[in-house]
C-alpha cells in the first residue's frame, strides 16, 4: 500500500497518515501527503530546489515553504470506494463511507456518506441516537474474544434491535 497509495510521504515534512482499525480501502485509493503541495504565495509555484546545485542554493528550503495541514486521520471502520483521493490534513470519522472516485478535501463526520469531486455530504448512515451509541461503544477496541461475540450485532440490519443490544 505504501508505494502506490501514499503519495509524497516525506517524513522530514512532519505530517503522518493515521488509519484506524477495520477499514476497507478499495483498489486505487490514494492518500496525498502535505509535501505534494507547492508554494502559492510567490510568483512561481515551481519547486526550483529539486534541480539541485546552484538552483537549490538560491531558493529557500522547499519543504519549509509549503502549507502544513497536519496529519491525515482516518477513523475506524471507514470504507473507501475505488479510486478515492484523500487530500492532506483531512480527518475522516469512524464508520464513514467515501464513494468511489471521490476527492476528499474536507473533514468527514462519523457515520456519514460522502461522494463526488470534491466530496460532498450525501447522508448520515444512521440516526443520531445510533451514531452516538456506536461512538461510545467503540466495538473496534473490543478484545478478539469479545469482538467475536459482537459480530451478530455488527451484522444485524434491524437497527432498533441493535440499539437495544448495545
Amino acid at each position: 500500500m505504501k508505494k502506490n497509495n501514499i503519495l509524497f510521504n516525506y517524513s522530514e515534512f512532519g505530517d503522518r497518515l493515521i488509519i484506524g482499525k477495520f477499514c476497507s480501502i478499495a483498489s486505487g485509493t490514494q492518500f496525498i501527503m502535505g509535501s505534494a503541495n507547492h508554494r502559492i504565495n510567490s510568483v512561481s509555484t515551481y519547486p526550483f530546489a529539486v534541480m539541485g546545485g546552484e538552483w537549490a542554493k538560491r531558493v529557500p528550503d522547499h519543504l519549509a515553504q509549503l502549507p502544513f495541514k497536519g496529519d491525515t486521520v482516518i477513523g475506524n471502520d471507514v470504507w473507501f470506494g475505488r479510486h478515492c483521493v484523500i487530500m492532506p490534513g483531512v480527518h475522516i470519522g469512524d464508520g464513514a463511507i467515501i464513494g468511489a472516485h471521490s476527492v476528499v478535501t474536507k473533514d468527514v463526520k462519523p457515520y456519514t456518506i460522502v461522494g463526488g469531486n470534491p466530496a460532498r455530504f450525501i447522508r448520515k448512515r444512521f440516526d443520531d441516537e445510533l451514531i452516538e451509541l456506536l461512538l461510545q461503544w467503540k466495538w473496534w477496541d473490543l478484545p478478539p474474544e469479545r469482538l467475536v461475540d459482537a459480530l451478530p450485532i455488527l451484522c444485524n440490519s434491524d437497527l432498533d434491535e441493535v440499539k437495544k443490544q448495545i
